[in-house]
């Protein structure tokens, strides 16, 4: 069945790119723009099957009729990627009017609200669907002068993991995207008018440049897949690392060689030991790509395009110990050739305060922010480090069960389907981010499900 993706503020930059990623794909893709015409021209040059709406995504009314409208039409609504927004003008906070603060989280927040609400009760009706809500790295860190702009993109964050949590048991999954820099119309204009200097901006990114839009759709197609179908009120921050560096010199240093494109010939990936591992190698294989054991010699083949670092046993004392030397070995051979990527495994515990949990808790956080160093240290090499912090597996204890708000345990392939994205050239601008395949449960704050 063709899936019904409808993808807000997509006449231009990340929203056109992301309906060119779900077109590509075979989905059927409804454009959404304020200004109509132009979003319009960009449906048609999708080829037959797409179409565009004209809408004000700051009005509610105007938003319930376009979702109401393409219910009635399309009999469903599969993915909302709630993208529209716009910017502060640079205006600082003893200086914004409440009206021009109030207007812009109109549109950044309380817009995205309303389409989500009204998308849910049709995915709610047909028995699930997805939401993507495009945040921003300024959601994470305070910028100056864009005093509306970052407080609206921390409250989509937020209003992500709300929603996810609320309709998790409907079958609608919820998450965001943080873009950091990226090379779209709106920072093209910015860089022109002098209000972006373009070397400061990638002095602050551990990788070297900004992203593309096609890097940022590339992150929303994944959420929205059912690749990742275990991953709900989570946010993926796609911004080169910036996100993650805390160093006062500049993020990008080149310390190997590097950054070289990824050579041409089947990828070598180095995959650690269990279910998870076996899982990712079987869905490598399929793809032609070439696994070895990590550990020593898995540079056999004169080249290591990634590694999946999982720690046999993560349940005792030292895991945060044999994580770091897998990828500290990883990272040595990455550095002479000036590319790779790592996926760090660990457990979601990192993000949980539970008592009983007071060893492996603390582990798992430490190896976040060793993920997070790495990818700061190494950004400058083309070598992008992930953490990806899973949920309890099924076959193993259920205690935390009823506070998962998908109601149900992870299964290694869930786990394999995200590590492969991460791992992957569509990752391309994710680095130095802990992404959690938990089901929601480190979004969650209620009492038990069913309480």
């Amino acid at each position: 069945m063709t899936r019904i993706i409808l993808v807000t503020g997509a006449a231009a930059g990340i929203g056109l790119a992301t309906a060119r990623a779900f077109a590509a794909v075979g989905d059927r893709v409804l454009l959404a723009d304020i200004d109509g015409d132009r979003a319009r021209i960009k449906a048609q040059e999708l080829g037959p099957g797409h179409d565009a709406i004209g809408v004000d995504m700051a009005d509610p009314a105007a938003i319930a009729a376009m979702i109401n409208g393409i219910a009635a039409r399309h009999g469903r609504l599969d993915v909302l990627v709630n993208n529209a927004g716009r910017i502060d003008g640079g205006t600082a906070v003893v200086d914004q009017t409440p009206e021009g603060f109030r207007s812009l989280l109109a549109l950044n927040l309380d817009g995205a609200a309303t389409a989500a609400r009204a998308a849910a009760v049709v995915m709610r009706r047909q028995g699930g669907g997805a939401i993507v809500n495009v945040a921003s790295g300024a959601a994470l860190r305070a910028i100056p002068l864009r005093n509306g702009y970052s407080a609206s993109k921390a409250g989509l964050v937020a209003l992500t993991r709300n929603h996810a949590c609320a309709w998790a048991r409907d079958g609608i999954r919820v998450n965001a995207v943080a873009p950091g820099y990226t090379r779209t119309e709106l920072v093209e204009r910015l860089i022109a008018e002098g209000r972006v200097d373009p070397a400061k901006a990638v002095r602050r990114i551990p990788l070297g440049r900004m992203g593309t839009p096609a890097e940022i759709a590339a992150a929303i197609l994944h959420l929205a897949s059912p690749d990742a179908a275990y991953v709900t009120g989570a946010l993926l921050v796609a911004d080169g690392a910036s996100h993650a560096y805390g160093g006062s010199e500049d993020a990008n240093v080149i310390r190997g060689v590097g950054p070289v494109a990824q050579p041409v010939g089947a990828p070598v990936i180095a995959i650690g030991p269990g279910p998870v591992g076996e899982a990712l190698a079987t869905r490598l294989a399929a793809r032609g790509v070439l696994t070895v054991p990590a550990g020593e010699g898995m540079d056999r083949h004169g080249r290591l395009d990634g590694l999946f670092n999982i720690d046999a046993e993560a349940g005792r004392p030292g895991h945060l110990d044999r994580i770091f030397i897998g990828a500290q070995a990883a990272g040595r051979i990455m550095l002479r050739q000036g590319h790779g990527a790592i996926v760090n495994l660990t457990s979601v515990l990192g993000q949980l305060g539970l008592p009983e949990m007071d060893g492996r808790g603390p582990e798992a956080a430490a190896i976040g922010m060793l993920t997070r160093t790495m990818a700061c240290e190494w950004g400058g090499s083309g070598i992008r480090v992930n953490c990806l912090a899973a949920g309890p597996l099924a076959g193993g204890d259920a205690m935390l069960l009823p506070r998962i708000p998908l109601q149900r345990l992870a299964e290694a392939a869930d786990v394999a389907a995200v590590a492969d994205f991460l791992l992957s050239p569509a990752a391309g601008f994710v680095t130095g981010s802990i992404l959690p395949v938990d089901g929601g449960l480190s979004a969650y704050g209620g009492a038990d499900i069913g309480e």
